[in-house]
């Protein structure tokens, strides 16, 4: 799969808020060349998903296969190679805000080791799927797509403390409640075929729907409720194309009692009803 996706994000969110999707390229490469400079603020993440090259970044070389991902940090210069045997598929996706470079060390990819072996490549390229897939970069897709990004990071860092043997996830931040916010997240995205109530879940936590929302926002980028919305479409997702479940069972599954309501939706939220999405997810994987 080719494309890409530039966000509209301004200059000052490198170094605002939460979280912020720059843009994401899925590309493919024989052998030649290609060459890139991360911005100021500006993080990329390289994710291997077919064949084998090197990347250079910072004057050292790399080589990478599938499944690795490599961390470049601002103001770099990147060579991507690829060889004369094989093509060589690899993802770019770059991201700023104050949140990024702790995401970076929590995800294990910071100083001298910023290459690792990534266990979650097939989530990390579910999520870039949709990252390309989506709409017009109006306010609400920006949102969604900075929700996206999050969840980029959250996979690594919950990848990376698999394999130290660690379980749960707070994102690191210095800023009042961040790692509770990340409780809550985690808490919604495992619950998410309950009856969640925003209200409910603020009081529990001795905050107020509009406290939580715009701390939620700061540390997640998105609101709470748009982040459960995206989580929930995204199992959806997940659902009708790997599983024979039925359209209302998947529903349940996501948090909706009534199969029609979700199905409205998700053709709003996708662009395409459930039943056509997995009829379009069985050929291209037919």
């Amino acid at each position: 799969m080719g494309g890409n996706y530039n966000s509209q994000q301004q200059g000052s969110d490198c170094t605002q808020g939460g979280m912020s999707l720059l843009s994401v390229e899925w590309s493919c490469m024989g052998q030649g060349m290609a060459k890139y400079r991360t911005g100021s603020g500006e993080y990329a993440l390289f994710i291997i998903t077919k064949g084998s090259g090197s990347i250079t970044a910072g004057g050292k070389d790399y080589g990478v296969n599938v499944g690795n991902v490599l961390a470049v940090t601002p103001e770099t210069e990147v060579k991507i190679q690829g060889n004369a045997q094989d093509f060589f598929y690899y993802i770019r996706l770059c991201s700023c805000g104050a949140q990024v470079e702790e995401c970076v060390r929590e995800a294990g990819l910071a100083g001298g080791t910023p290459l690792c072996s990534a266990d979650c490549l097939a989530e990390l390229t579910r999520t870039v799927r949709d990252m390309l897939e989506a709409g017009s970069a109006d306010y609400v897709e920006r949102l969604e797509q900075n929700c996206r990004v999050t969840k980029i990071w959250i996979d690594l860092i919950e990848d990376y403390r698999k394999s130290l043997g660690q379980t749960g996830y707070k994102v690191p931040d210095s800023r009042g409640r961040a790692g509770e916010i990340q409780e809550i997240a985690a808490y919604m995205k495992a619950h998410m075929e309950q009856s969640l109530k925003i209200e409910q879940i603020a009081r529990e936590h001795g905050m107020n729907r509009s406290g939580l929302t715009r701390q939620f926002r700061t540390v997640m980028g998105c609101p709470p409720q748009q982040y459960l919305l995206q989580v929930r479409m995204e199992r959806a997702k997940e659902l009708l194309r790997d599983t024979q479940d039925t359209i209302g069972e998947i529903a349940a599954r996501v948090g909706y009692r009534d199969a029609l309501a979700f199905s409205h939706i998700f053709k709003e939220k996708c662009g395409i009803g459930p039943r056509e999405y997995r009829k379009d997810q069985a050929h291209e994987n037919g």
